[in-house]
């Protein structure tokens, strides 16, 4: 048997998670662990996405896009 945890939530945040889990058909016990394992994954630093787009230089310029005439033909699989 895996280990349990006893959490103590106010009402609305179970109503919330209650809820949560009845439209992906799934039990409390797994939507609180799938929301757990999400936070806790390996994931980029907060930082990271406050730093997109913040390049102030007026020679970084977006290339131009390549035509796909220019693609290599591939091999359906």
């Amino acid at each position: 048997m895996p280990p349990q945890v006893s959490l103590y939530i106010d009402r609305i945040l179970y109503m919330d998670i209650k809820s949560e889990a009845e439209k992906k058909s799934i039990s409390l016990s797994s939507l609180v662990s799938e929301v757990l394992r999400e936070h806790l994954e390996e994931s980029w630093p907060d930082e990271f996405f406050e730093s997109l787009g913040s390049i102030d230089d007026e020679t970084f310029k977006v290339p131009e896009e390549l035509p796909w005439s220019l693609d290599v033909p591939r091999d359906v699989l």
